[in-house]
């Protein structure tokens, strides 16, 4: 039955595929807009609904056939996968398969939670540094979930702590969500950061750097980060004892054996890359540049060999982000954009003589909108992204202020199926480490992390002359 809902979702978005492009209801929107507003709603029902458990990649095909069907050049229709944001995806994401293919992550993760006495305020402490550790070598929250989450029901298990209940909600979705929000700070800690790079309108591309994402964004994630471990702990946190002695991680920790030598070549790469995305302003070196220099030093080592090119990594996530990232080139050569322009500016512009109301009415909308665009809403960003150029140009508000909005819309979740990562860690841990309830509270629990987190960083935004 379940299987047969999804089927009928996709042939629900088939059918509005059909209204759209047969009796194009849109006024002012040409032929092609309207053929290619049908095919993305085609590619949209697929990756929401994935039937059979259809990867990605065939929206990915639909998408870029129809735009080619419907007269859009090749440039246009597959722009994504010559965008940088792309080629600094591919290297990262082979960062992450090294860091667990060595045992590197597993080792970090171990390393922290010996150094420790065990207690509820602890292990929310130990998650929140691991988090931070693994974003700095990897931008690949895929990854991160791999090493975290096994260890995390592990952890559950050896607190005696029955599945799904509040305990063992409380270990699971912190250490899920340091996965997640710390690294969303800097460029190359999250795949946001590529992704709204690409999504970015090319006027607006040069001012999405390394250091202006972490000049802009590093705090109020920061801040996001801090408030969620806070609240869940006031909320989830059980009024027994942990009930777990120390000598548990530092047992688990020596029977990863010594440091191998594929650990330290990584952990030199992978730092080394670190140093270099930081100074780019220095040695002008492009982020996607030092990605691939990084993966070709671990070919040439032998951390990634021949046979791994092909299995190291999910090619269906990365034919994903490049037909995603393409969606805004596309819009906009379609004149789709320039179509919902005129009926979402004067509202958008009204709104933008107030950053904080702005900022608030975009976050809330962007949450809004994920309870339907559940592929992290991305057909979402593209469409509207090219709007943050006059909220740029008038009101001078910085596109990467603005971003924020969209950020926290691809971390948003309430309900689990809005959140691919939620159900990967549920798959990851059987479905043994939280109840739905919890993550619904843990959702609330991020809502609010966001609107503080925008409240405290409008002050220091306008300090530091992003916000006219």
């Amino acid at each position: 039955m379940f299987k047969d809902s999804k089927v009928l979702g996709v042939l629900a978005f088939v059918l509005i595929a059909l209204i759209i492009g047969i009796v194009k209801p849109f006024a002012g929107l040409a032929p092609q807009g309207h053929y290619i507003l049908a095919t993305v709603a085609v590619a949209l029902g697929m990756w929401i609904f994935r039937p059979g458990g259809l990867p990605f990649a065939a929206g990915c095909s639909v998408l870029i056939a129809g735009a080619l069907i419907f007269g859009l050049p090749y440039n246009v229709a597959a722009s994504g996968f010559v965008s940088s944001a792309v080629w600094t995806l591919i290297p990262a994401l082979y960062f992450g398969f090294v860091l667990q293919k060595t045992g590197l992550g597993k080792r970090i993760a171990y390393l922290v939670l010996k150094s420790f006495e065990p207690s509820w305020l602890s292990m929310a402490i130990s998650w929140l540094i691991i988090g931070v550790a693994l974003s700095a070598l990897t931008p690949s929250i895929t990854v991160r979930i791999a090493i975290v989450m096994p260890i995390a029901i592990g952890v559950v298990e050896a607190c005696k702590l029955e599945h799904r209940s509040k305990g063992s909600s409380f270990i699971t979705l912190i250490a899920w969500a340091m996965c997640l929000f710390p690294g969303t700070g800097w460029l190359t800690g999250s795949l946001s950061g590529p992704i709204m790079q690409g999504f970015l309108p090319p006027e607006l591309k040069p001012l999405a750097t390394f250091d202006a994402w972490f000049q802009i964004l590093a705090l109020p994630w920061f801040v996001i980060t801090i408030v969620f471990v806070v609240l869940i702990l006031l909320l989830m946190k059980p009024k027994e004892a942990i009930g777990i002695p120390r000598n548990t991680f530092k047992e688990q920790y020596a029977a990863l054996g010594s440091i191998t030598r594929d650990e330290i070549i990584t952990t030199i790469v992978l730092v080394g890359s670190l140093v270099m995305f930081s100074t780019e302003r220095i040695h002008h070196i492009p982020t996607a540049a030092t990605a691939l220099v990084a993966l070709f030093a671990l070919v040439m080592f032998k951390i990634i060999t021949a046979p791994e090119i092909s299995t190291g990594v999910s090619w269906d996530v990365i034919i994903f982000f490049g037909a995603t990232v393409s969606l805004s080139t596309i819009f906009t050569t379609a004149k789709v954009s320039a179509w919902i322009g005129p009926l979402l500016e004067p509202s958008l512009l009204k709104l933008a003589v107030n950053p904080l109301a702005f900022l608030l009415v975009a976050t809330f909308g962007i949450m809004l909108i994920r309870f339907v665009d559940v592929p992290w809403g991305f057909s979402t960003i593209a469409l509207t992204a090219t709007m943050l150029i006059p909220v740029f140009n008038q009101f001078g508000i910085h596109p990467l202020v603005s971003t924020m909005a969209y950020v926290a819309g691809i971390n948003f979740f309430l309900l689990n199926y809005q959140q691919p990562f939620i159900l990967m860690g549920e798959g990851m841990m059987q479905g043994k480490g939280w109840a739905p309830s919890y993550v619904t509270i843990a959702g609330v629990a991020y809502i609010i992390s966001v609107v503080v987190a925008i409240l405290i960083s409008m002050p220091y935004w306008r300090a530091i002359g992003v916000i006219r």
